[in-house]
């Protein structure tokens, strides 16, 4: 473009155009350049009196304010568009105010087209969030292109091309403030990262910028490095999907196949929300947390992921296919399940865990339910609720139920490796009653009393004496008591051999919570109606 285009085109981006209606069709230029009412009265149309000095002063005064103005403001009348005006000049080429075409949800038309450019670039990640964008950017130069959601009132949500990139060597938190996240704007079908150069394309935009520096927010920057899609990284046009496995309130999950980076195939899950077609950034931002967290983990006894497809929506998390159901399920339809399995069951859940403590991450939400089988072997799944670090605490009550959630839980909101240990040993207590709801028949406000007064449930009673032992002294406990995961692996390594050789046998089944329990409790709420009634004695009666 031209410079004279150029100057226009950044006038009219950086001028904020009269938006009051005229009040008639045809406004003198004089009206509109604001004159005085003795200079609007002079002819509009064929100008004063050529050669005057009067005409001389009159022009000169017109081009200073012209030049003052915008030139996307300017309105010309329609006898001067018609070409009667006198003041013959050379056209100057003029930015008329463009109507700008936002990149909003409603535009069904534009942005499906420009997707299809944008998944075209090899350095284009789809819906990244900014969080995956420290692991992926590290070297000054290096450059991506993704799409963002921002929510504009209630329910306007508008999407944005983002130019990611870094501009300098720095680690840490220090390095976040070297990535940043320009916006490639779009008006009058010209795209912008900076308003005085606009481009005719995304890729016109990129190259410029490949060869020249630019200038953003924290100073200049150059394009030299594009960043490619990950390994883990797919398009939707890699996924074919299949049956649906199984449906939620706000998602699902499909059987499906992955055509994998090398050629070859591989049978998938494929979770995903529900039909809305576009996503709220939080459920973009929710769905990518727990592929975050998975996506480096390589261990037997915790679900593999393949990878996001995520280049459009909605996002698919593509897991390792599982064709055993869940633990939870298992127990409830299979009779007589062998100790040896039971067994076994709490061992992998144990060892899965201890490999995601060692990496780092507490899973918050260890239950049968997320645990999955596959030819006997369990492995750990859901990382929704997942967080890096050895601890974690939440300001608001989490979406786990009450029977899972250890005492420092139920009394401060926080979480740990040790808590997760707690919720293992209610997984266990699910494995030896086939499925049921652990503690069955006592309410969640009786349970949470109980527990936070340490008041702690015995396994049930079909439980080897020798695991109801060592649950009951190690597992629930407090939590200076509480043993860490790899102990729980050695001793469940321990009691694996003792099935085989056929030392350890199955307790006798009776009710499924102990009758001891059930004493304690009923004890422990006499003493507190007794408490409750001697306090009521000691107040002295009025005379």
């Amino acid at each position: 473009m031209a410079s004279k285009d150029a100057r226009s085109f950044a006038l009219y981006v950086n001028s904020k155009p009269n938006k009051t209606k005229s009040t008639s069709k045809m406004i003198p230029a004089a009206v509109a350049s604001g004159r005085s009412r003795r200079s609007s009265m002079l002819p509009t149309t064929d100008g004063p009196v050529a050669g005057s000095r009067r005409d001389k002063l009159e022009r000169s005064k017109r081009g200073t304010r012209d030049r003052e103005r915008p030139e996307a403001t300017l309105q010309p009348t329609e006898k001067s568009a018609r070409g009667k005006s006198s003041r013959r000049k050379k056209k100057k080429p003029q930015c008329t105010a463009p109507e700008e075409k936002s990149l909003m949800t409603s535009d069904r038309e534009y942005f499906p087209v420009l997707e299809k450019t944008l998944r075209g670039f090899k350095f284009y990640h789809g819906f990244l969030p900014r969080e995956d964008l420290q692991a992926t950017l590290h070297n000054p130069g290096d450059y991506l292109i993704r799409v963002s959601e921002v929510v504009e009132g209630e329910s306007k949500v508008v999407r944005e091309i983002i130019l990611s990139l870094m501009t300098g060597h720095m680690e840490g938190k220090q390095k976040e403030k070297r990535i940043h996240n320009v916006v490639i704007k779009r008006v009058s079908n010209k795209f912008f990262c900076e308003a005085a150069r606009p481009f005719a394309t995304v890729a016109d935009l990129i190259n410029y910028y490949t060869k020249h520096t630019g200038h953003c927010s924290s100073g200049n920057f150059q394009l030299k490095h594009p960043i490619l899609q990950q390994t883990w990284e797919f398009m939707h046009s890699d996924v074919t999907v299949g049956d649906v496995l199984g449906e939620g309130a706000f998602g699902k999950v499909c059987a499906g196949e992955l055509r994998l980076k090398d050629g070859s195939s591989a049978e998938v899950a494929i979770k995903m929300t529900k039909a809305s077609a576009f996503l709220s950034k939080m459920k973009i931002k929710e769905m990518m947390n727990e592929a975050r967290f998975i996506r480096n983990f390589n261990h037997k006894n915790v679900v593999r992921l393949y990878g996001v497809a995520h280049d459009e929506q909605p996002l698919y998390i593509l897991l390792e296919l599982v064709k055993g159901g869940s633990l939870q399920d298992y127990m409830k339809q299979t009779k007589s399940v062998p100790l040896a399995d039971r067994i076994n069951f709490c061992l992998g859940a144990a060892k899965g865990l201890a490999y995601l403590h060692q990496n780092n991450c507490i899973h918050r939400d260890i239950a049968a339910r997320n645990c999955l089988l596959h030819e006997n072997e369990v492995k750990i799944t859901d990382f929704g609720l997942s967080r890096a670090g050895p601890s974690y605490t939440t300001k608001t009550s989490c979406k786990i139920p009450i029977k899972w959630l250890a005492p420092e839980t139920l009394a401060t909101l926080s979480f740990s490796y040790a808590t997760d240990v707690y919720s293992w040993g209610v997984t266990c207590y699910e494995v030896f009653v086939d499925g049921a709801e652990p503690f069955e028949g006592v309410s969640n406000a009786t349970i949470k009393a109980d527990i936070m007064a340490n008041n702690f449930y015995p396994m049930p009673s079909m439980t080897p004496d020798e695991v109801k032992e060592y649950m009951s002294s190690c597992i629930f406990v407090e939590e200076s008591r509480r043993a860490t995961i790899p102990l729980a692996v050695a001793e469940f390594e321990r009691f694996a051999r003792m099935c085989e050789d056929g030392t350890l046998q199955m307790g006798k089944a009776k009710n499924r919570l102990l009758a001891v329990f059930k004493n304690n409790s009923d004890r422990s709420r006499k003493s507190q109606r007794s408490k409750r009634t001697k306090k009521k004695k000691e107040v002295p009666k009025e005379e």
